[in-house]
């Protein structure tokens, strides 16, 4: 049971959002739990599904923000990540993170670096937290295996009074002889965990009052 809790925890770690077309109409609805629904839909040209994660958070935009930029929250979000650092800091929204996972025997430990974007939409005041794999930023490093084919898009949709819809998109190459049937099957329980953590977080006294320079609140403030 713990070998496949980690196989799960893997899938969360790095994730991947298809440029594929597929349609709406075809998200399965696969897990719900705590206001948290986890769907999967075929991608074409993989055989790992593609997992959505949705709930609404009774928190500032701005807290739920800060949660996700601090590395520090990285191993609350995902217990599986050992350490998370910025490896570089182009400014405050767009830098490149290291993280490294370490695995029991006799899985291989993984490592990723990410380019993170966050941009926020001048009208809607949506933010997109969009990490994508690179194979630069950090020299291999022995006894990991190295994920390249990953992409992870965070959209944060604030409306008045009823919180802020938050959405996690994933599909991940873990870069590993890990079964596809065993990585769909297991990987819907760790973005629903993830999500239930982070609803906690962006409202525990540590982050709900934080700001960010680049981030635009609604009016309304609390109940964005």
């Amino acid at each position: 049971m713990r070998m496949l809790t980690l196989f799960v925890l893997l899938v969360a770690a790095a994730c991947v959002t298809s440029s594929a077309s597929v349609g709406e109409d075809q998200w399965r609805l696969d897990r719900g739990r705590d206001g948290v629904e986890v769907s999967t839909r075929a991608v074409e040209g993989w055989s790992i599904r593609e997992i959505r994660a949705t709930t609404r958070i009774p928190a500032r935009l701005s807290a739920i923000v800060a949660v996700l930029c601090d590395v520090d929250a990285t191993a609350e979000l995902n217990d599986m990540v050992a350490e998370a650092k910025i490896v570089q800091r182009d400014s405050d929204t767009r830098y490149r993170i290291y993280q490294a996972m370490e695995m029991p025997w006799p899985i291989s430990n993984r490592d990723i670096v990410n380019q993170r974007q966050i941009v926020q939409d001048a009208s809607s005041l949506t933010v997109t937290i969009t990490d994508v794999a690179i194979a630069d930023g950090m020299p291999p490093r022995p006894g990991f295996v190295r994920m390249l084919k990953s992409r992870q898009v965070w959209t944060l949709t604030p409306n008045a009074g009823a919180g802020v819809l938050t959405e996690l998109r994933v599909l991940t190459d873990p870069a590993g002889p890990i079964p596809a049937s065993i990585v769909n099957a297991m990987a819907v329980d760790a973005p629903l965990d993830t999500l239930i953590a982070l609803r906690r977080l962006a409202q525990s006294p540590k982050y709900a009052d934080a700001k960010q320079a680049f981030i635009r609140v609604p009016a309304d403030g609390h109940k964005s």
